[in-house]
């Protein structure tokens, strides 16, 4: 379906020029001595540069659809389009003072039928992330049947039609968003693909949005597509869509190299996220990373692991030979749809590698149960099933330009806003220009040179820049403040202080990081920024530095966690906001160290996805809802014998606790609790049997942060 969508840039001088850009343009102007115009210019190709993808947060709108909004109360009636582009940056402007970081919404749409892009194909945070918690639903989610809990802004679109409450869409504007649904629907990537819900706003939450848009906000209205349900085929779900964290390592192997398809079972509920088995591996087992290069959920859906190249964990000794696909789910839950997919996948695998690999299961390679009767016996019988075709199958080599982690016109934004010269054409075509590029900015943020922007590439920029979340995102710590600091240590010849990032001070910041002892990588991330600041005997970030999120959001996000005294949200970074912030950083599990990095930022958003529970030691509905969501029994708050029986058989899957499953909740199997608990977030618990209030506080800060 043509469609178009006017980019981010047609409105992006008109946010520059309001009071929120003059704010953003306030620390180049002083910090770093630019002139205003200067500083309104960067930031302006900030505001217009792609939204990027929220680091740590599931994106999945495949499980939704879209929700549709409105701008508010009283009236909106733009006789021009400069006029709505003035909206569209206002609503922009409105989003920055409520410290969400960029624009909120996915798409905009006036009432002349323009499509203006927000933060398009990535995931938004306008759909109630804090709407109410409901019988089924813990807060911020929604029914969806079928499919069941859906995060509002994990699982859907937002479009908003730019009319207030006055006001009636015009015929435009909603021929125009039915276009748009249709196009989110059908015509992008099937791993982005909107469901097939349309909802308002008000659906679930606690608001009169989308105002007169309500009753078109529905299924079989004008404003549905009605578009048939699309041919299958089996997608691969990047690691950035279901909130991955980065690798601790990775090691490649050459397909050339593989000879095996190995089947598992996760053996856990088949609602157990990808995201939980990986916190299992790395934080449970001490793993670099989840142990299969890809798992499959019932719906069919692929999901990246360690991906087509790296050495995976899940068959020792054929780790390298095979690749490991894990089922999501126990024996006999893998659906038709599922087993397709597996089969599809064997088949991409066959394509790479250029030869037939053999199908087998973990069972026959190891001494083990895994993958249960029925998908040993399906591989057996040789994978039988229809022939789907597999979308993104093909390996992320060098020239591909296919990575699951960043679009290809991504990857050549991030190119040109590191420096390279000449500036690449972000046209999304991945030729040799763009290889040249992305192996110029491997070599610049410390990585191998492949070309291939992959996991680790991504997380090695993600630290090199400071964040991963679109607009508003600022430096680490400048290039200019890097130079100010080796000068400061006594670096000669005494670097010039320019804001260029060259030789001269990639030499000077290598001889920082050796004098400060860290690893000497030219890159200045967040080790070299905990270690300059301890050096310097600074507290927190100073001189030059700027934060991931800004002050006043660092306060709102403590106080929201529950942090008492509540600090008083003054954008001023004091001892009491220092301590607010390592504070909610202990809470989320990450170095509680005050600064607000890329590894806070990721596991907060992780935290804000989560169960949301007060961590207050009790064992109340609550508590039980959330942990019979993860043992996989029906959340309804009662504790009773299979909730206990489905515990055990939890703590078994994964603490090989070796319990008898009865249903008795002894010393036994409280114990196996404790030390679970211990693994999984170094709780520190006595292993002494008794299920009290410490044991309670533990299990709920696990299951916050899904490591239970």
């Amino acid at each position: 379906m043509a469609i178009d969508i006017r980019p981010r840039s047609t409105w992006a001088d008109r946010a520059a020029a309001s009071p929120s850009g003059h704010v953003l343009a306030l620390p180049l102007i002083h910090g770093e001595g630019l002139d205003g115009t200067t500083a309104l210019r960067i930031v302006r190709d900030q505001i217009a540069a792609p939204a990027q993808p929220a680091q740590g947060r599931e994106w999945a709108p495949w499980k939704g659809g879209v929700f549709i909004h409105h701008m508010g109360s009283m009236s909106f009636s733009p006789n021009s389009e400069a006029e709505c582009i003035e909206g569209v940056a206002d609503v922009w402007g409105q989003h920055m003072r409520k410290d969400y970081g960029d624009i909120a919404y996915n798409f905009l749409v006036c009432p002349h039928g323009k499509i203006y892009e927000g933060r398009g194909l990535v995931r938004g945070e306008a759909n109630g992330g804090d709407a109410p918690a409901t019988s089924r639903t813990k807060q911020g989610e929604i029914w969806v049947n079928g499919t069941g809990a859906v995060g509002r802004n994990a699982g859907f679109y937002s479009i908003l039609g730019m009319i207030k409450s006055w006001d009636q869409p015009t015929q435009a504007m909603l021929n125009s968003i039915k276009n748009l649904i249709g196009y989110l629907q059908g015509d992008v990537s099937s791993h982005i693909r909107a469901g097939a819900n349309i909802f308002p706003h008000s659906h679930g939450d606690n608001t009169e949005c989308p105002g007169n848009l309500t009753p078109y906000a529905k299924l079989g209205s004008v404003i549905d597509p009605g578009r048939p349900a699309p041919s299958p085929v089996v997608s691969i779900v990047p690691r950035v869509a279901w909130g991955a964290r980065p690798p601790r390592g990775e090691s490649s192997v050459p397909l050339s190299q593989r000879t095996g398809f190995a089947v598992h079972y996760s053996a856990g509920p088949a609602t157990q996220s990808v995201r939980s088995i990986q916190n299992y591996h790395m934080d449970g087992r001490n793993w670099p990373d989840i142990g299969y290069n890809f798992l499959v959920d019932r719906f069919g859906r692929v999901y990246e692991g360690r991906g087509w190249l790296s050495i995976g964990a899940h068959a020792t000794g054929y780790n390298t030979t095979h690749i490991g696909v894990c089922f999501i789910g126990s024996n006999g839950d893998a659906t038709p749809a599922a087993k397709n997919a597996i089969r599809a996948l064997y088949y991409a695998a066959n394509h790479n590698a250029g030869r037939t690999l053999q199908a087998t299961y973990h069972g026959a390679i190891g001494s083990t149960a895994c993958p249960g009767a029925d998908l040993r016996n399906w591989v057996i019988s040789g994978l039988a099933g229809d022939n789907v075709p597999i979308e993104g199958g093909g390996p992320p080599g060098a020239g591909a330009g296919v990575t699951h982690v960043r679009s290809v016109s991504a990857q050549q934004h991030a190119v040109n806003l590191l420096g390279h010269t000449p500036l690449l054409v972000v046209d999304g075509s991945f030729g040799p220009a763009t290889l040249a590029g992305v192996r110029w900015l491997q070599r610049k943020v410390g990585v191998e040179a492949d070309g291939n922007w992959g996991p680790l590439t991504e997380a090695a920029y993600v630290a090199h820049i400071g964040g991963g979340t679109g607009g508003g995102l600022t430096l680490y710590r400048s290039v200019k403040a890097q130079q100010r600091a080796a000068n400061a240590l006594g670096y000669t010849p005494a670097l010039v202080v320019d804001g260029s990032f060259g030789p001269a001070t990639t030499a000077g910041v290598r001889w920082l990081q050796t004098k400060i002892g860290v690893e000497a990588d030219g890159n200045w991330g967040p080790a070299t920024e905990k270690a300059y600041l301890a050096h310097t005997g600074q507290g927190s970030s100073s001189g030059g530095i700027s934060t991931i999120r800004s002050v006043s959001y660092q306060q709102n996000a403590v106080n929201g966690l529950g942090y008492t005294p509540a600090l008083v949200v003054d954008g001023a970074f004091g001892p009491l906001t220092l301590a607010g912030v390592r504070w909610l950083q202990t809470k989320i599990g990450v170095d509680a160290d005050g600064n607000w990095g890329p590894n806070t930022e990721a596991a907060y958003g992780r935290w804000s996805d989560g169960e949301r529970l007060v961590v207050d030691g009790s064992f109340g509905p609550a508590t039980i809802s959330a942990t019979q969501r993860a043992i996989g029994v029906v959340p309804d708050g009662v504790w009773g014998p299979e909730s206990k029986r489905a515990l055990q058989r939890h703590l078994n899957t994964w603490s090989d606790a070796g319990l008898v499953v009865d249903g008795a909740i002894g010393p036994g199997t409280v114990k196996a609790l404790q030390n679970h608990l211990n693994k999984m977030i170094r709780a520190g618990l006595p292993l002494d049997g008794s299920w009290g209030p410490a044991t309670n506080r533990a299990l709920q800060t696990a299951l916050n942060l899904e490591k239970f």
